[in-house]
C-alpha cells in the first residue's frame, strides 16, 4: 500500500508541474548594466612593456600550473600504496 502511495506521488509531481507554468509571476529581463567608467578616454599612455601576447588561455595556465601538483599527488598515493602492501606481506611472512 505504501509503495503505491509513493508510486502515485512520483507519478503526480511532473504531472503537476506543468501547472506552475500558470502562475501569475511577471519576469522582468534586466539589461545589462553600462557605466561611465566604460566611455571615459584614457589620460596615461599606453605601457607597451605591460602587453604580454600569448597564445594560453587561463585554463591552459591553471593546468600549467598544476601539473606538478597532481603528479606528485599521484606519485604520493603509488608509494602509499606500495608501502601498505610491502608491510602486508612482512607481517604475513612473520606469522
Amino acid at each position: 500500500m505504501r509503495a503505491k502511495l509513493v508510486a502515485s506521488l512520483l507519478l503526480a509531481v511532473p504531472l503537476l508541474f506543468p501547472l506552475a507554468s500558470f502562475a501569475d509571476e511577471e519576469m522582468e529581463i534586466v539589461p545589462p548594466a553600462k557605466t561611465d567608467s566604460e566611455f571615459q578616454d584614457r589620460r596615461e599612455p599606453i605601457d607597451l612593456e605591460e602587453i604580454e601576447i600569448t597564445t594560453l588561455t587561463p585554463a591552459d595556465k591553471f593546468v600549467n600550473a598544476t601539473t606538478p601538483l597532481v603528479v606528485a599527488l599521484g606519485l604520493g598515493s603509488f608509494a602509499l600504496v606500495a608501502y601498505t602492501l610491502v608491510q602486508g606481506s612482512k607481517e604475513r611472512d612473520g606469522e
